[in-house]
């Protein structure tokens, strides 16, 4: 094969200059119809304009349920599909985004276009940022904010049935400590009814003076021979009743605070996030960006356009000979 015939084959740079040359015209009027065409197309009669607003939080007083940070937690609540439905019907998104809801699959659609429109994503910093786009840029700065509320009401609805069920439990255990302490205190009010022990320590100590004075004097009466009965039989029971008794308060007591600390936290409108950086409505449109739109357009028409030319200039005719004479060489 003929050296000079392989180059003469191939497209060097100066030919691909003598061909932009000779097509001037034709791709300086593409590139400014494909320049007006961008313009056209990116109007707002055609492409409507998206404003963004933007929200950072550090989430705050989440219990951890499992393994993930709280920062974590908190982008499983504002992604969750109940947060999304309440922002939808908060905003009747279904009107705003013109899905029919009596179509096949509304739900599905409009979760589609929320997920579209809101990115929630976890910072390098541990915080989480959230990006809403929309027509309007008070309804973007509303929507975020109101996302980020009703996140808090589902942190807080899951914490409440968490302590509520705690509370149940806790409610049981200090209604049976109550029932011991009950049948303590009327098992002592018996002994002290009956028989005369009000404080064995110190009643001991005294009738014990008074026991044995009396009986070496030799006038112990039956009032006394019935006391020291009572103090021998009673005594022990009373001492441990007593010991149980007052166990049974500290315990007692114990369970209603964390009842009543459960309760609080079940009644407590507590907040589950830290604003760092609040969403305000944009001033300036975030899409479409037109300069880009139209400087990628029109490098695209420019390009497709200097293809066509070379193909058509430099390839077609070789094209066109390999497949009429497929045995001649190149």
């Amino acid at each position: 094969m003929n050296p000079s015939n392989h180059m003469s084959g191939k497209l060097d740079s100066i030919r691909l200059l003598k061909l932009l040359i000779k097509w001037r015209k034709q791709l300086i009027i593409t590139t400014i119809l494909s320049v007006v065409a961008a313009i056209i197309i990116t109007m707002p009669q055609f492409m409507t304009p998206m404003f963004k607003s933007t929200a950072v939080i550090y989430p705050s007083n989440l219990r951890a349920y499992s393994k993930e940070s709280p920062t974590e937690q908190m982008v499983q609540y504002l992604h969750s599909e109940d947060v999304l439905i309440q922002l939808a019907n908060a905003f009747d998104l279904y009107m705003h985004y013109e899905i029919d809801s009596n179509g096949q699959f509304p739900r599905f659609e409009m979760l589609k276009r929320i997920n579209e429109n809101v990115k929630v994503a976890k910072t390098e910093f541990e915080s989480i940022e959230i990006n809403v786009w929309d027509k309007t840029p008070i309804t973007a700065a509303q929507m975020c904010d109101s996302l980020i509320r009703f996140a808090d009401l589902k942190a807080r609805s899951i914490h409440r049935d968490s302590c509520q069920e705690a509370l149940i439990v806790i409610e049981r255990i200090m209604t049976k400590k109550k029932s011991e302490l009950d049948s303590m205190e009327n098992a002592i009010k018996v002994i002290r009814m009956q028989y005369g022990i009000t404080d064995f320590e110190n009643q001991v100590e005294g009738f014990s003076r008074e026991y044995y004075h009396s009986l070496g004097a030799g006038n112990l009466n039956e009032g006394m021979r019935t006391a020291q009965q009572n103090m021998q039989e009673k005594g022990g029971e009373y001492i441990l009743l007593k010991e149980l008794l007052w166990r049974a308060r500290g315990d007692y007591y114990d369970t209603k605070l964390r009842y009543d600390y459960t309760l609080s936290e079940i009644r407590k409108e507590r907040s589950y996030h830290s604003m760092v950086s609040r969403a305000t409505p944009a001033e300036r449109k975030d899409y479409p960006k037109r300069t880009l739109i139209i400087l990628l357009f029109s490098i695209s028409v420019l390009f497709v356009s200097v293809l066509v030319i070379v193909y058509k200039e430099h390839y077609r005719k070789r094209f066109e000979d390999e497949i009429l004479n497929p045995e001649m060489p190149a």
